[in-house]
């Protein structure tokens, strides 16, 4: 895959939501989640609006992450990804939003788990999105990836993976944005697998994820 940085895009317009106004703020703790047991120990946990003030957060991720396009061969040729990424391998990185840093601690405090990789996407309209697939992770049996997610809410989709045993399981379709909490463990990804898929409208993402 070849990235290409982007120059600083401006903060995408959307439609702000009243119960995600106010202040970016870091959360103290997890607070209350719902779990979503997927069988044959995959589990998602789900908190709706945990990032208070995530109007906030939208517009200080977009304008102060250090944004690439990338690339990837397909059908012999070169094609964009359809989304803007960013992540960081070293948690010293001087580009990392201090806020975004603050949010780490307090996911690692309430899973015992350390995560010490960060990145990010940006689906800066319907048309941008993520095909089906799992992480790349160093345990798939036993992994956890933490997404906040701050915009619009788009669509978040968990299908049982083919020749995973976990076929007889029905997909999950999530409608995530506005600060709501992701979590994903256990052995969802090496059972399960996820998308983003494309959709009509204007609708812009991001997405902050922590995995270990």
């Amino acid at each position: 895959m070849f990235v290409n940085t982007v120059d600083q895009p401006a903060p995408a317009r959307y439609q702000p939501s009243l119960l995600a106004s106010g202040t970016a703020e870091v959360p103290s703790r997890l607070g209350p989640v719902e779990r979503i047991e997927l069988g044959r120990g995959a589990w998602v946990d789900w908190a709706p609006e945990w990032l208070p003030g995530s109007d906030d957060w939208f517009e200080s991720m977009a304008a102060t992450l250090p944004w690439v396009e990338a690339e990837r061969p397909m059908y012999e040729r070169m094609v964009k990804v359809p989304r803007l990424i960013c992540s960081f391998d070293d948690l010293h990185d001087q580009r990392i939003p201090l806020d975004l840093l603050r949010l780490r601690p307090v996911l690692e405090a309430a899973y015992g788990r350390s995560l010490p990789r960060i990145g990010a996407n940006w689906y800066r309209s319907g048309r941008d999105s993520v095909a089906f697939h799992a992480d790349k992770v160093p345990m798939p049996g036993d992994a956890l990836i933490a997404i906040a997610a701050v915009g619009e809410r788009r669509p978040f989709v968990l299908r049982p993976r083919r020749g995973s045993g976990s076929s007889n399981n029905p997909a999950h379709r999530i409608m995530f944005g506005r600060g709501d909490l992701l979590v994903m463990g256990g052995t969802t990804q090496a059972h399960w697998e996820h998308a983003v898929p494309k959709i009509a409208g204007p609708n812009t993402r991001i997405s902050l994820m922590f995995r270990g």
